[in-house]
């Protein structure tokens, strides 16, 4: 029987569940800035995905892995009869295909998906070879460079630009202690070139997306997606980039309670 993924429990029982999906690098701990907030309205469930945190040493088979990672969610989330879902960049994309397999097997279990700074998918196939290139270098690197020279080079992405240099140094130091290994296996295998565009879950499902204000290019994604599928509640959050949650944790808060 696999190893179940690990998850770390916070918030009031009574309340309805909120499962919570990091991003790549991340663990459940990513989530303390809006902890609090979200524990008076929720009994969050935070997962730690494979390679990361306390999962660290659960190692995917060989790509494409989105769906050994949904059976693996699957499994962990059994005991939950229904739950709302929010996911953060890769987190996001997961959550994207955990709904997609809820919504053939058990629609009631989603009564809600919110997505942070996450890619609905590419549509062409050149597209999704050329992300696959990409990937497999980010991969390479992942394998061949010490981790803390990988993560220094993973942080000066334009993508991550808003962080201050104190935060910077904070995160490659809180993720030093992970598995080079069973990370570049998660990478690659949820790369978004192996991702099936899923901006349809938008027209079928009630569905957010939270974008920062300075993440032009998840913001342009966002904009798209809402021009293509009218039913996505985009919601752009002033001031923030990326990661709006560790950010702009108050605005992040009240965005997702009042999605």
């Amino acid at each position: 029987m696999p190893e179940p993924l690990a998850v770390t429990r916070w918030g009031q029982p009574e309340c309805p569940p909120l499962v919570l999906l990091h991003g790549f690098l991340g663990s459940a701990d990513d989530w303390q800035p809006v902890a609090s907030q979200l524990g008076q309205h929720f009994h969050c469930h935070a997962i730690d995905l494979p390679g990361h945190g306390q999962s660290r040493d659960i190692q995917l088979g060989p790509p494409p892995a989105f769906d050994e990672v949904v059976q693996r969610l699957l499994a962990r989330l059994s005991a939950l009869p229904a739950f709302h879902l929010l996911g953060y960049s890769l987190g996001g994309r997961i959550a994207l295909h955990l709904a997609q397999q809820l919504d053939q097997q058990a629609p009631q279990r989603l009564l809600s998906l919110t997505l942070e700074s996450a890619h609905p998918g590419l549509t062409e196939a050149e597209q999704k070879q050329q992300r696959l290139t990409a990937d497999q270098q980010w991969h390479d690197r992942l394998q061949q460079l010490p981790l803390h020279k990988f993560l220094e080079q993973w942080y000066r992405q334009g993508v991550f630009a808003d962080l201050a240099p104190a935060r910077r140094q904070a995160m490659i130091q809180a993720r030093r202690g992970n598995d080079p290994q069973a990370l570049s296996a998660l990478y690659l295998g949820t790369s978004l070139g192996h991702q099936q565009d899923l901006r349809t879950l938008a027209s079928t499902r009630p569905l957010t997306l939270l974008t920062g204000e300075r993440d032009s290019k998840f913001t342009a994604l966002g904009q798209a997606w809402a021009a293509q599928y009218p039913t996505l509640n985009h919601r752009v959050i002033t001031g923030a980039g990326h990661n709006i949650h560790a950010t702009a944790p108050q605005a992040f808060a009240q965005a997702l309670l009042q999605r």
